[in-house]
């Protein structure tokens, strides 16, 4: 399959050439130092409310701070010359893997809103391919998903023929098969959707369109076709980016509604070959309490660059898509969709009660996709059952994106202590500023994100990628977004720049079991970010894309990216 690297990207097009000219700065991955490495001449905070201005390094581990450097005559020096440095960003929710595969067509479908719009992308595409040879793409946008019809479906089959294609949204929850991929994925007439799905039939025939759950019995056929030849250039390009940016770590979902796209062997092979730039924290996604016990095969298979965190699941479906599930109907008349159920009205399989239960008595960490009241709910309930029963919670649960909590449900986690976090993505309050015909002003309800840094919660935050899009990645957009209430004060009380660094570095390191990041204290990875400018310093309006500016990235005290 032929890989290009030029794409578009939401949100002001942005090329692939771009990330092409950074990464020509990206250095190989070697083996953490074995001698003793001083960091000095600049400021360096080992947290994000302590500061020291020497950094003692040894065997890719932080030794001490504010050490003299006279007393290692011997030492290697990093010289920050003036410049300042912090423990390395973490990305607590993100799918660089999965754009490895949504992007390996070089089909990227942003700004495309119809079928007639989809089709002039896809086509000429489709016909540079080889014959048969299966196909991705990604980020179209409709206003009415469920309004996709058999003619819509024709002017795609028109112009993929008898290849398989699979073509998600800018969301990652709705997807259009042409009716090859249906045929190899046996969707018929008679296919039902799983719980939290939706096939969109007209007369009964399924028109291509797949909603959330009903993506996955598609996508487990059709992503397993793609080989890692296909997948590593494109994602190893996904990945010296974000080192580029200054994240040292992520957690990659490895999945998405649409189905598991679990490679960790593949990032794993370029650990190996000393091409992995990032840490990599990998899950495996559920949809029912029998694939609980699937996932206690990656424990115990962690290296020093690729680790297990545990579960996802989707509780619920998206936000942006009007998905959300909530306890008061929305604008479309209502109340969104669940994946999962308070008690068996669904079958054992996809009660929400056993599924929390099984993967806590494991010790297995869950995060959850929460973007309605009610999902937060349901899994609040589950959380509070398991620790009554058990006498607290044995794992840490992670809740996903969190629309519409309420100052209730906030105190309730609060009261389950150290075993739950968040990972929320500030970008969304621009990405998503225009969803009042879901929610009507109910929409700017949705990410009460200051409350939740006040609340003592560790607070991750993350960038959601490919949902997100590439221009809102870097932490500095990210700071600037978040110290402006994304440009509406009024609607989102802005964050600081202290909760930003927090929830790039604790806040994010809580998500995961690795306590070796997130901050540079003794016996923490030597993972770090230099910028030129101090990061406290600089005025919410004045952070872009390019300022402050990343200088160094450095993963085991070894020096990944310089630009």
């Amino acid at each position: 399959m032929a890989v290009s690297w030029k794409w578009m990207v939401l949100g002001g097009i942005l090329v692939f050439a771009f990330c092409m000219l950074i990464l020509t700065q990206i250095t190989p991955v070697p083996a953490p130092r074995d001698r003793l490495v001083i960091m000095m001449n600049g400021t360096i905070y080992t947290d994000p409310d302590h500061k020291t201005e020497t950094l003692l390094i040894g065997n890719g581990i932080v030794r001490a701070a504010g050490v003299d450097p006279g007393a290692y005559p011997g030492a290697d020096i990093i010289d920050l010359k003036g410049a300042f440095a912090y423990p390395g960003f973490h990305d607590s929710h993100v799918h660089l893997l999965e754009s490895g595969y949504a992007f390996s067509s070089n089909c990227s479908l942003y700004g495309a809103t119809d079928a007639r719009s989809i089709a002039a992308i896809v086509g000429p595409i489709a016909a540079s391919l080889p014959p048969g040879e299966p196909m991705l793409g990604a980020g179209f946008s409709l206003e009415d998903y469920n309004g996709w019809s058999l003619e819509d479906l024709a002017q795609i089959d028109a112009v993929t023929g008898d290849r398989p294609v699979f073509l998600g949204d800018w969301l990652g929850h709705n997807a259009i098969l042409n009716s090859a991929a249906m045929r190899v994925c046996n969707i018929t007439e008679k296919t039902q959707a799983p719980p939290g799905g939706i096939i969109v039939r007209e007369n009964g025939t399924p028109t291509g369109m797949m909603r959330e759950s009903a993506m996955a019995p598609a996508g487990n056929v059709l992503f397993p076709l793609f080989p890692d030849a296909v997948i590593e250039p494109v994602t190893l390009q996904f990945l010296q980016t974000w080192a580029s940016y200054g994240y040292t770590s992520v957690n990659d979902l490895m999945a998405m509604p649409a189905g598991r796209m679990l490679r960790p062997d593949l990032m794993q092979k370029l650990e190996r070959e000393g091409k992995l730039p990032v840490r990599v924290h990998y899950f495996y996604t559920i949809a029912s309490l029998e694939e609980v016990d699937d996932a206690l095969a990656f424990v115990g298979n962690d290296t020093d660059m690729v680790r297990f965190v545990g579960l996802k699941i989707f509780i619920d479906g998206a936000y942006a898509g009007g998905q959300a599930n909530t306890s008061w109907m929305n604008a479309k008349g209502n109340y969104g969709l669940a994946y999962v159920y308070p008690d068996d009205s669904h079958g054992a399989s996809y009660n929400i009660n056993r599924i929390v239960a099984r993967a806590d008595d494991l010790g297995l960490n869950v995060h959850y996709h929460v973007q309605g009241d009610e999902a937060i709910e349901l899994v609040l309930n589950a959380l509070e059952n398991q620790s009554a029963r058990r006498g607290g919670l044995k794992s840490t649960h992670t809740f996903l994106h969190l629309a519409f909590p309420t100052d209730q449900q906030i105190a309730r986690m609060q009261n389950l202590g150290d075993h739950v976090a968040m990972s929320v993505q500030p970008a969304f309050w621009k990405l998503e500023n225009d969803l009042t015909r879901y929610y009507g002003n109910r929409s700017f309800e949705a990410y009460p994100l200051k409350k939740f840094f006040e609340s003592g919660i560790p607070v991750g935050i993350s960038t959601d990628l490919p949902t997100s899009p590439l221009s809102q990645s870097p932490p500095t957009v990210i700071a600037g977004i978040s110290t402006t209430g994304g440009g509406d004060p009024g609607h989102h009380p802005p964050l600081t720049i202290r909760h930003v660094i927090a929830g790039l570095t604790v806040g994010s390191a809580a998500t995961t079991p690795s306590r070796d990041i997130g901050r540079l204290r003794p016996g923490y990875k030597a993972d770090i970010v230099v910028y030129d400018t101090d990061l406290f310093t600089v005025s919410p309006g004045q952070f872009t894309e390019n300022y402050p500016r990343v200088l160094a990235t450095y993963v085991n005290g070894v020096k990944v990216y310089g630009a």
